[in-house]
C-alpha cells in the first residue's frame, strides 16, 4: 500500500511538471516578440486583403490635427496591389470604397505596385515595367511592417487589449527610426525629381528655363529636408492589433513625432499619425 501511495505522488508530480513545462513554452510562444513576428508573416503571406487608413500632422501638440488624407488599399494575387487616396471628403461615400475593392477606379487618385523580391514597387500606366519607389509607398502598411520588424527596437504587451485580441507596442530606438524616415523621405524626393523629369520630356517643345527652375527648387528643397532631419530628433510609437485567433493584424495605429530646434530657439515638433485598419483577408 505504502509502495502505491509513492507510485501516485510521482504520477502527480510528473502530471504537474508536463503542465507546468507545457505552459512556460506557451509563454515563449506567446512573447510579444513572437507575436509580433507571426502576425507579420501572416498578412505578408495572404492572397488578398484590403485595408483603409487615415493620417494627419499635428503641429507643437495642437489639435486638431492638419493635412489630413485617407488611403485605401486591395491586395490580390498575392504580390498585386492598388492604393487609391484623397482627402476625408473624397472618401465619405461608401461606393468608392466598394468600388476599390471590385477593382474599378471611376473616381480619386490611384496608383499600382507590384511586389517584387520583398519591396513594393510603383508601376507605370498599364501595369508595365518597375517605374520605382512610389511616393505613396511609406503608407502601404503591409512594407511598414515588414520594415519595422527588421529595426532595433522594443517590443511590449500592452494590458488593455480587448477580448479576443493582443496589442503589441513597438518602439524603435530613437537612432533607428531617424534612420528609417530619412530614408524613406530622401526616396521619395528622388521620385518627385523623377516625375518632374518624365514631364519635361513629354512635352514636345520643353521650356529649359521652367526645367532648370524645377530643378533649382528640387535640388534647395532636398537639401533643407536633409540639414533638418540631421538635426532633428526622431521617436516613433506603433501600437499593432492582433487577432488571437487567427495571429493576422487587425489595426496598426503609430506617432512619429520629429522635433528640432529653430534658429530663434524655439523648439519646434511636429508628429505624423496614422490609423489603419486590415480586413477581408483571403
Amino acid at each position: 500500500m505504502h509502495w502505491r501511495k509513492q507510485r501516485v505522488m510521482l504520477v502527480c508530480i510528473f502530471l504537474v511538471m508536463c503542465l507546468l513545462s507545457g505552459c512556460a513554452l506557451m509563454e515563449r510562444q506567446n512573447t510579444p516578440e513572437q507575436i509580433f513576428k507571426r502576425a507579420v508573416a501572416g498578412i505578408a503571406g495572404k492572397e488578398m486583403l484590403t485595408f483603409t487608413g487615415r493620417t494627419g500632422v499635428r503641429v507643437d501638440n495642437g489639435l486638431p490635427m492638419n493635412k489630413q488624407f485617407e488611403y485605401r488599399g486591395r491586395v490580390r494575387n498575392h504580390d498585386e496591389l492598388v492604393m487609391n487616396w484623397g482627402s476625408t471628403e473624397v472618401f465619405r461615400k461608401k461606393g468608392d470604397y466598394e468600388a476599390l475593392k471590385k477593382g474599378k477606379f471611376e473616381q480619386g487618385t490611384h496608383a499600382r505596385f507590384l511586389r517584387h523580391h520583398g519591396k513594393w514597387n510603383a508601376m507605370t500606366s498599364g501595369y508595365s515595367s518597375v517605374a520605382g519607389e512610389g511616393v505613396l509607398n511609406r503608407f502601404n502598411p503591409i512594407q511598414e511592417l515588414e520594415e519595422l520588424s527588421t529595426l532595433n527596437k522594443t517590443i511590449s504587451m500592452e494590458a488593455s487589449a480587448a477580448r479576443g485580441t493582443w496589442v503589441v507596442r513597438i518602439e524603435p530606438e530613437p537612432a533607428s527610426a531617424k534612420y528609417w524616415l530619412k530614408e524613406r523621405l530622401m526616396k521619395e524626393m528622388k521620385t518627385i525629381n523623377q516625375q518632374i523629369v518624365i514631364l519635361g520630356t513629354k512635352h514636345k517643345r520643353p521650356n529649359q528655363e521652367v526645367q532648370r527652375k524645377l530643378d533649382q527648387v528640387w535640388a534647395q528643397s532636398y537639401e533643407d529636408l536633409n540639414r533638418q532631419l540631421e538635426h532633428s530628433v526622431v521617436q516613433a510609437v506603433y501600437h499593432l492589433t492582433i487577432d488571437r485567433q487567427t495571429g493576422l493584424p487587425l489595426k496598426l495605429s503609430s506617432e512619429c513625432r520629429i522635433s528640432r530646434q529653430e534658429a530663434n530657439e524655439a523648439r519646434h515638433e511636429e508628429a505624423l499619425i496614422t490609423r489603419v485598419a486590415f480586413e477581408d483577408y483571403k
